[in-house]
């Protein structure tokens, strides 16, 4: 992973940022946080709108945790290994119609990070599929669910 002050600034030039201070939980937010990051001139950017209505509920719909997690990486060597093929198909093919093939594809050869919400996505397949086992990916990664 990249040091932090970098890869944020990469990520404010299309990140979307909030800028609401008011917002209780803004030290903890990954949105927020980014924003602090954003080039000085840079004139327009893509930000939430504080004054929207939504914004006023608890909690914000947007939020996102500003502490890097460890996420699976790559379902290309062990992931199917033990599986039995029909099971393996069967997972892949649902799998592809969840993410759609591109980027299915870079899930499974570890280009992308898999996100807590895609994993949860993947132990219901898996259930629905009747494959109960431990699932096993390449590797592991620290980095923010952006």
């Amino acid at each position: 992973m990249k040091d932090k002050e970098t890869l944020f600034r990469e990520k404010s030039e299309r990140y979307l940022c909030c800028f609401n201070d008011s917002c209780p939980r803004h030290n903890q937010c990954l949105r927020w946080e980014v924003g602090k990051y954003i080039d000085p001139a840079t004139r327009t950017v893509t930000c939430v709108n504080p004054r929207h209505q939504d914004e006023k509920r608890r909690p914000c719909s947007l939020f996102r945790n500003n502490k890097p997690v460890t996420l699976p990486v790559g379902m290309k060597t062990r992931f199917y290994y033990d599986m039995p093929s029909h099971t393996a198909k069967a997972i892949k093919n649902a799998l592809i119609s969840h993410t759609c093939r591109t980027t299915y594809y870079k899930y499974h050869n570890g280009e992308r990070p898999i996100t807590p919400a895609l994993l949860a996505t993947i132990h219901s397949v898996c259930e629905q599929e009747g494959w109960t086992q431990p699932l096993q990916f390449d590797g592991e990664v620290t980095d923010y669910v952006w």
